[in-house]
């Protein structure tokens, strides 16, 4: 139960030990409930270190430890508190386990009871704080040295399978055999924090996900097209990459921030990784923000490995191209060649020709289906020699949404069937005559591939 009624001082009182222990219970009930209600999770590790060799013959020993226990007490060790008895678990790890989780706990605090014993009293009885005699000078004259007793916190290593208080109970690490038999650490293990900087693997995986955000938004920059001048220029695939772009680069400044301070609670970083799983889910079929991992802060190692691997995972979707485009060369006065590189553009498939010429759009419109001829590069001269069509060309009053449209192009579809696109199907060759007729024209061929 919290003391947040503060003692009424008053002329005269008689002073006792309660006043001045429901003082200070009251200030330190307040300062936890107001961390408590401003803050998630106001506890866990601020750092922590272990002595990794004196593991290997089964020792635990704390060099230095700092943070909160979750019930608010703070502890800062070796600088303003006792680092626990070191502790020999070479006997205590069962070998049905293949790990085990150690805890710094602290007995609870009894709200009418014993909670405090003189060190020679305190022998085996559990107790938060053992007083010891220290000798303090006063700190206005810096003179006349008195022995105040203080408590010291009786914090101690404990097992998981003594099963801790979780309200007096910290865990800080994880300790496994290794492949010759010796204990080890977990190096996966992260400890519940209240700074990313406690967990050396939290900031690895933080490392690792802005290195890779950094590559996938060179990645998609580079697909960025220039040309067009107008949104309505672009395709929907162009349109999808700059989302996703958008995803990816809206989320690397703020956690370059997270990795450069270090100093941000762990359920800051994962709202900043969950945003970006959630944008990402934009582009997955497969994936859905329900399914993103939850925040648990007692199992954080869970948490940001899964996060993370599911963010790796979204960042590997290839956005579908829905069209290709066969890039058209030209290689005499009216005559353009071009070369079929990729298969899927004789599958079943929807073929494109788009003009951009001086003419004017009436005549474009009307005289490419009558002009112009489009086969194998082999059977273009023959089909001008002898006046014979090529492909047939139907034009198209809306550009297709698959490909990028541009305001001063006319759109023709290509009726890819019989003898000339047979011979562009077995050549891979594709030959196109556009006539003085259409001056300076600029053709471009798109292939719009089935799902």
């Amino acid at each position: 139960m919290k003391q947040l009624s503060r003692v009424v001082w008053s002329e005269g009182m008689y002073l006792g030990p309660h006043h001045f222990q429901v003082q200070g219970r009251y200030f330190e009930d307040s300062i936890r409930f107001a961390t408590s209600s401003l803050w998630f999770e106001p506890w866990g590790l601020v750092g922590c270190e272990l002595d990794s060799e004196a593991l290997i013959n089964g020792t635990l020993s704390v060099l230095h430890a700092r943070g909160i226990f979750p019930d608010g007490l703070p502890f800062h060790m070796p600088q303003h508190d006792t680092l626990p008895p070191t502790r020999n678990i070479a006997g205590e790890f069962p070998m049905t386990r293949d790990r085990v989780t150690v805890y710094l706990t602290i007995p609870s605090r009894r709200e009418n009871g014993l909670n405090c014993l003189p060190s020679e009293e305190a022998g085996s009885q559990s107790v938060r704080f053992i007083a010891e005699n220290q000798l303090l000078f006063d700190e206005t004259t810096g003179r006349d040295e008195k022995g105040v007793r203080l408590g010291r916190k009786n914090i101690r290593l404990a097992l998981d399978l003594e099963n801790p208080d979780p309200n007096a109970s910290l865990a800080i690490a994880r300790v496994m055999r290794d492949g010759t038999g010796n204990f080890v650490f977990d190096p996966t293990f992260v400890p519940p924090c209240v700074q990313v900087a406690a967990s050396e693997r939290v900031l690895g995986i933080l490392q690792r996900l802005v290195d890779i955000l950094d590559d996938k938004s060179r990645s998609l920059g580079r697909g960025k097209s220039g040309s067009a001048s107008l949104w309505s220029e672009y395709s929907t695939s162009e349109i999808a990459t700059f989302w996703m772009l958008h995803s990816v680069n809206s989320a690397i400044a703020p956690l370059r921030h997270q990795l450069k301070v270090k100093r941000g609670h762990p359920e800051e970083l994962y709202s900043e990784l969950a945003r970006l799983a959630g944008a990402l889910c934009t582009f997955s079929i497969d994936h859905h923000p329900n399914k993103i991992p939850l925040y648990n802060h007692r199992e954080l190692d869970k948490t940001f490995e899964d996060l993370d691997v599911l963010i790796r995972l979204l960042l590997e979707t290839m956005l579908p191209t829905q069209f290709i485009q066969i890039p058209l060369e030209k290689t005499a006065d009216y005559f353009y060649h071009g070369l079929i590189t990729d298969q899927r553009v004789l599958n079943p498939s929807k073929w494109i020709l788009s003009i951009r010429s001086t003419a004017m759009e009436a005549d474009i419109i009307r005289k490419t289906p009558q002009i112009a001829k489009l086969c194998s590069v082999a059977f273009v001269p023959r089909l001008v020699e002898r006046a014979l069509p090529g492909l047939p060309l139907i034009h198209l009053p809306v550009a297709p949404s698959a490909i990028r449209s541009r305001v001063d192009a006319q759109y023709f579809t290509i009726t890819c069937k019989g003898p000339c696109f047979e011979s562009i199907s077995q050549t891979r060759q594709i030959g196109l005559y556009i006539p003085g007729d259409l001056p300076d024209p600029k053709p471009e061929l798109y292939v719009i591939v089935e799902s």
